[in-house]
């Protein structure tokens, strides 16, 4: 009965990320708020977290609350593949997955799914986002690699988001743009998207991989 108790509360709060009810960066309620909503205990609740922390999906930050790293299972041979590789290699990986998923996303999105990334987009604009900024891409990445509709791109971009989580982490990343830059390359890249025009979501995109990360000199 235990066993099943946590299983289900993993799928649940599973259920509750990939569906966007927390933002990529936002914090989930606390372990009592959760036990509380679910209806079992805090050490279920604990379980689940460790789970779903394990996938990748999750990341607690001690004193500060579990935060959403993830909208998918991070599959952690990816990450790991690709943290044996050099951190030009990597961000030279991410942009060319930021560029497809753009491409893709220009083509193949849905009026629902450019809705959300629009209403997205603006919250971050007015700073009501209810996630922490961190310093690898974000909230608006994540779904406008989800709405590209590529499954496999989708788990790739995790894996590396991972990695590059690490690399910050280390120190051996960091980032260059500020949140004004960052802000207007967003609104180019949705513009282009609304438009559905191909090539300019592309040429967008990656520019604006080329401006955000970079390798730390020092």
């Amino acid at each position: 009965m235990g066993t099943e108790r946590a299983r289900e509360t993993v799928r649940r709060l599973q259920a509750d990320i990939t569906s966007g009810r927390w933002p990529i960066n936002g914090r989930i309620p606390t372990e009592a708020e959760l036990a509380s909503e679910l209806g079992v205990g805090r050490s279920t609740v604990r379980e689940a977290v460790r789970s779903l922390a394990h996938l990748g999906m999750l990341e607690p930050a001690p004193g500060r609350g579990t935060f959403v790293r993830s909208l998918n299972p991070v599959r952690g041979v990816l990450s790991d593949f690709a943290s044996t590789h050099s951190w030009a290699d990597i961000l030279d990986v991410r942009k060319a997955l930021e560029v497809q998923a753009a491409e893709l996303a220009a083509a193949r999105h849905t009026p629902e799914g450019l809705a959300r990334l629009r209403a997205a987009h603006d919250a971050d604009l007015s700073g009501d986002t209810g996630a922490e900024r961190g310093r690898t891409p974000g909230q608006f990445h994540a779904m406008l690699v989800d709405l590209a509709g590529n499954a496999l791109l989708a788990e790739l971009y995790a894996g590396l988001m991972a990695a590059l989580r690490e690399g910050i982490r280390r120190g051996a990343l960091d980032n260059r743009q500020d949140d004004d830059a960052r802000r207007g390359e967003h609104a180019a890249l949705l513009a282009a998207l609304e438009t559905g025009n191909v090539t300019a979501a592309g040429a967008i995109a990656a520019s604006h991989a080329c401006h955000d990360l970079r390798i730390r000199e020092d």
